[in-house]
């Protein structure tokens, strides 16, 4: 009989330590897919022109009450497009903001998020997510799709409008995501803005504004997908276009590469440090209606 008990331990013992070390293999540290600075363009942008002709995109206010202060203003050239000089406001209200906010810090609880230095962070995978932010990013175009959706119809009315084709409208809205202020969001969990923060806040990194991207192309119906490499601590967004430059292969397709940290890049074209094409993959990342 203690024989059998001292077995009966044993194995009891023996199934925590596995089941314990199953948890901890859940528990993924990483870094974060961060510029250190914004890389410099290869391309001279042209000063500001108050006198130039420009096309208003207008106001979006979520929801339509929301003090027109709270709106920060973009400005940003398309080139080839007539009027080159774009510009539009975006801005939540206080109540929205504090609540995409909320929600992000509370999915990171959810997660297990812990902060280990600049850039490092410990969180516990849910089921099927592997080692990448695929279930961040997708978690984010979830809990942020109705402001980004509000957005995202005023750049589809103004395409409407213009009867811009594919090629115009993805330069259109990868224009304002550039022109969203490069920031390192450190306060932040998972080391992300939230996207309907993004344009709000004028703030955000590579992936931050990769997932903003993302969101406002495949509302107006342009095939993009999400970049990511963690061996280059950095994300971009690939979009199914013809054209020359870096492509990355999926799906039988091929999606020219497009850089957002900073103004200047060409569609297709991939600043030299990043220029691994086997180092990137894309994430499979789900549509999301708002």
């Amino acid at each position: 009989m203690a024989v059998r008990s001292w077995k009966t331990l044993l194995s009891l013992v023996l199934m925590g330590a596995l089941m314990a070390f199953a948890s901890w293999e859940l528990v993924l540290t990483r870094k974060a897919g961060r510029l250190p600075d914004p890389p410099q363009p290869r391309t001279e942008v042209p000063p500001e022109d108050p006198q130039e002709a420009m096309r208003d995109l207008g106001i979006v206010l979520v929801p339509e009450d929301t003090p027109l202060e709270r709106a920060k203003s973009y400005d940003w050239r398309v080139e080839g497009m007539e009027p080159a000089r774009q510009q539009l406001a975006y801005g939540l209200g206080e109540t929205v903001e504090r609540g995409l906010a909320q929600a992000h810090r509370d999915y990171s609880v959810r997660l297990r998020y812990r902060a280990m230095g600049p850039e490092r962070f410990t969180y516990v995978a849910p089921p099927g997510c592997g080692t990448d932010m695929r279930c961040i990013y997708a978690e984010l175009m979830r809990s942020n799709a109705e402001p980004v959706r509000v957005l995202g119809e005023r750049f589809a009315t103004s395409i409407r409008e213009r009867d811009l084709d594919a090629a115009q409208a993805t330069e259109l809205i990868l224009g304002f995501v550039r022109r969203i202020r490069y920031e390192l969001p450190g306060d932040e969990p998972f080391g992300i803005v939230p996207p309907g923060l993004v344009p709000a806040q004028d703030r955000g990194d590579c992936d931050s504004k990769a997932v903003l991207a993302l969101m406002l192309l495949r509302q107006v119906g342009v095939d993009a997908v999400m970049l990511y490499s963690d061996a280059l601590a950095h994300a971009a967004i690939g979009v199914g276009l013809p054209g020359t430059g870096t492509r990355i292969p999926f799906g039988g397709r091929g999606y020219q590469y497009a850089e957002l940290t900073a103004e200047g890049w060409p569609l297709g074209m991939i600043p030299p440090q990043y220029d691994k094409p086997q180092l990137w993959r894309v994430l499979p990342l789900p549509d999301v209606q708002g």
